[in-house]
């Protein structure tokens, strides 16, 4: 069981802030889930906005426990962004439109509570740490494939952010120096806004393609258009379909992640790496492994292979049980 320094009959939240959706749990001393609220971020809305909406989707999670308010001691939150954690500052989160935010002042006001906040990628190997897939293991390296690509680091035991509060930030690394522009990174090409921005571009060339069907399906229910909204379960059925064009796609940026994780393991000489976020998690262990094999060819020296390439086991939880933990352990 993982250490909890709350009471017995108290409890703490977990955020996931993101650029889409606000995820909020609710844990208890023993780090079990106990309420849950989702939320749209509307990040367009403006930080206000999105600040109030965060605060009372909390107190939605609390009502979920039907606990009493005042049991609630501390809230953790992870935000899609690099963040001074000694200052409590968001310093730039692009998918949020806020720069240099003091989100824990903020938060502290609101809720009149201590309040933990971290980079989102952090807070979610923190979890994996604690409850998931990185349980026991000291030295890991977090790479999120969703909407972009974040990642995050433990190094004997701990979080390691470093000095610029950017360390384990695999999605701009890059890949094409001089590149095409939105071509260059690993968040360019491996994320799923690279992976729809080539099957979106390319599709027209493949007039057999699954996905034509999976788009017309969506449009027909109301949940995308003509145009294509594609989302990460629809590529995730083409690709389990053996779409050429998908799996055209969607292997490239699977070896193009092995190789950008063998240059950090070649670099770092760690032993686990844990892949998750909403692309990759929907894609499964076909994608896990096409990086696994990749990382192989790539990894040097040769004993660096050991390193494990693992999917993480809390899913779209981490984020929320790591920030929960978080602020629990503080």
């Amino acid at each position: 069981m993982a250490t909890m320094k709350i009471a017995k009959d108290k409890l703490v939240a977990g955020v996931d802030l993101g650029g889409t959706n606000i995820s909020v749990g609710i844990l208890d001393c023993n780090g079990a889930l106990v309420g849950r609220c989702k939320r749209k971020t509307k990040a367009s809305e403006g930080r206000d906005v999105v600040v109030r909406r965060l605060v009372d989707a909390v107190w939605r999670a609390m009502a979920d426990a039907k606990r009493d308010p005042s049991d609630l001691v501390g809230v953790g939150v992870g935000a899609p962004s690099a963040v001074d954690v000694a200052k409590g500052v968001v310093i730039k989160a692009g998918n949020l439109g806020w720069e240099n935010v003091p989100l824990r002042e903020i938060l502290e006001k609101e809720f009149r509570l201590p309040v933990a906040l971290d980079n989102d990628v952090n807070v979610a190997i923190w979890g994996e740490a604690q409850l998931g897939a990185a349980r026991g293991r000291k030295n890991v390296l977090a790479v999120w494939v969703g909407t972009g690509v974040g990642g995050g680091l433990l190094l004997d035991g701990k979080l390691w952010r470093g000095p610029f509060h950017t360390a384990g930030e695999i999605g701009h690394v890059i890949l094409f120096p001089g590149g095409q522009p939105g071509f260059m990174t690993v968040e360019d090409i491996c994320s799923r806004t690279g992976v729809v921005n080539a099957l979106k571009r390319l599709l027209p060339m493949y007039p057999d393609s699954v996905l034509h069907t999976l788009i017309r399906e969506r449009a027909e229910e109301g949940k995308g258009d003509e145009e294509g909204n594609l989302s990460s379960t629809m590529i995730a059925k083409a690709y389990e379909r053996g779409d050429e064009l998908t799996l055209k796609v969607v292997d490239q940026s699977a070896d193009l992640l092995g190789l950008a994780l063998a240059n950090l393991v070649t670099v770092l000489a760690i032993d686990t790496v844990v892949i998750g976020g909403g692309l990759a998690e929907a894609l499964g262990k076909a994608y896990l492994s096409r990086v696994r094999k990749q990382f192989e060819r790539t990894v040097f020296p040769s004993v660096c292979r050991a390193c494990e390439v693992i999917g993480s086991d809390l899913n779209d939880l981490a984020g929320v049980l790591g920030a929960g933990m978080l602020i629990a352990a503080s």
